[in-house]
């Protein structure tokens, strides 16, 4: 039985529900931070989510296989919280706060040394 690889992030769907600035950019910065953040630990396999000149690709989709397991978790646990609070905030630096991400990241990776 062949287990279904799910889309996880699908940057082109999400971006032309609107063409709007106002919907874009939200959606462009936490792409940026959470793509960002998946890459600098190391969890993502066979995609590469920024250009030459760190840009991001706008064409990106993250595929469960695109994921390690620790990736993996990371998006059944933490991201869906983090979104919320993206939703939330009106900070304007709050696509630069991953410590939510960096919280749970630290938790699943204690949890699988034990």
């Amino acid at each position: 039985m062949n287990e279904i690889d799910y889309t996880l992030h699908n940057l082109p769907m999400l971006l032309t529900r609107n063409k709007n600035k106002w919907w874009q950019d939200p959606i462009i910065q936490s792409s940026i931070a959470l793509l960002g953040f998946l890459k600098k630990h190391e969890l993502l396999i066979d995609v590469e989510p920024f250009d030459e000149q760190g840009n991001l690709k706008t064409d990106t989709v993250i595929k469960k296989s695109n994921l390690t397991p620790e990736g993996l978790e990371l998006f059944k646990t933490a991201i869906p919280g983090w979104h919320n609070y993206l939703a939330r905030s009106t900070v304007p630096t709050k696509y630069q706060n991953v410590s939510r991400l960096e919280k749970a990241l630290a938790k699943i990776r204690e949890s699988k040394n034990k």
